[in-house]
């Protein structure tokens, strides 16, 4: 039973990072391990500490209970722009937030000009 769990956390853990588009250089190194052992994680042949999956949950902001159970992250955002969102690794966030206040200010800005 733990080899199966193994192999479906390690799976998990691989289609999140194809889902950022992400090499298993770049996925490693943003939480200081190896691609051997990233890959050996994916493949299902070597489970990882508490710590590498603390990493992994706080770096891309992914949830615990998805790569322990597979159960998906549920929020009150059901968008497009929600998903998205969720998926933003912590340490970009204020960025995207300045963004998006940026980008609402032009909408408004847009909207009164045109209601003028």
């Amino acid at each position: 039973m733990q080899k199966e769990l193994t192999a479906k956390m390690g799976k998990r853990i691989r289609n999140q990072r194809e889902r950022f588009g992400m090499t298993r250089d770049e996925f490693a190194e943003q939480i200081n391990i190896s691609p051997q052992f990233l890959a050996e994680i994916e493949n299902g042949k070597k489970g990882m500490s508490y710590v590498t999956l603390y990493k992994i949950c706080d770096r891309f902001n992914i949830s615990a209970d998805y790569i322990l159970m597979g159960r998906e992250r549920t929020n009150n955002i059901p968008t497009l722009a929600g998903d998205i969102l969720s998926n933003i690794p912590n340490t970009y966030l204020p960025m995207v937030e300045d963004v998006l206040r940026s980008f609402i200010q032009v909408i408004a800005k847009a909207k009164s000009e045109r209601d003028i």
